[in-house]
Order: C-alpha cells, then structure tokens, then sequence
C-alpha cells in the first residue's frame, strides 16, 4: 500500500510538473515586441489603418474563425524573411501575431522570428484566441 501512495504521488507530481512546463511554454512578453491584450488588439485595429494581423494557427483553427482582416501564416511557414514580407510590406509597417494563447506558442515563435528579421513594429497578442473566445469578441469563419 505504502508503495502505490508513493507511485501516485510521483505520477502527480510528474503530471503536475509537466503540465507547468507546458503551460510556460510561450512567454507573456518578448524582448523586441511590444505585448498587447484584447483590447490592446481592437484598439491597434482601431487607430492603425495599415496594421497587418497574421494568425500563426494551423488552418483548421483559422477556419474554426479568426480576427477580422487575420492572414494565416503558421509559424512553421516562417523559415526567411521573404515569407513575412508576403504578408508585411516593409519592416516599418506595423505587425500584429497571435494564436491560441500561451499555451500554444506559434505567435511567440513567429514575432520572435519577425524582430530577428528586423521588423520595427512588432505586437504580441500573447493570450491569443484563449483570451478572445473569453471575452464574447467576433470571429471571421470560413
């Protein structure tokens, strides 16, 4: 009996552990970027008319429904500068990236990618779809 407390206890704290490792997998801020929350995203859409917004989920998600005016560009997709500036016309331009949160990670990769490149402008919608969805905000869908 001592011994089954004992591998149940390693196994939730293992569990535990990884689920911590997991959840911290994306930062909430990135050297370079500037993070912004919901209202920060609808604010930005408000006052910058030459912001682009690149959903860096997988197409299903984007499909699933996306912020209005959102291109998909997974952060997979990003191996050079030349596959942001498809989407970015110039480093000055202003860049929004987002996911599905902190747990998912792809935006952290991809505005870390884009500040590398030398993208001036960079936003970081960290909490991403997670945060969206919360809030009751509108999706584009497919």
């Amino acid at each position: 009996m001592h011994q089954l407390l004992k591998s149940a206890a390693t196994l939730i704290f293992a569990t535990a552990f990884a689920a911590g490792v997991q959840a911290a997998d994306a930062p909430m801020e990135i050297a370079g970027t500037q993070t912004v929350d919901a209202e920060g995203v609808i604010t930005l859409i408000e006052s910058t008319p030459n912001l682009v917004i690149l959903d860096n989920r997988s197409e299903a998600d984007y499909g699933a429904g996306h912020i209005e005016g959102a291109v998909r560009l997974i952060d997979t997709d990003i191996n050079s500068p030349e596959d942001i500036s498809a989407h970015v016309s110039g480093k000055e331009v202003p860049v929004l990236f987002y996911c599905n949160g902190l747990r998912c990670g792809r935006a952290a990769k991809a505005a870390t990618k884009a500040v590398d490149y030398g993208y001036d402008k960079v936003f970081y919608y960290a909490l991403g779809m997670e945060e969206w969805r919360e809030k009751g905000l509108p999706l584009v869908t497919q």
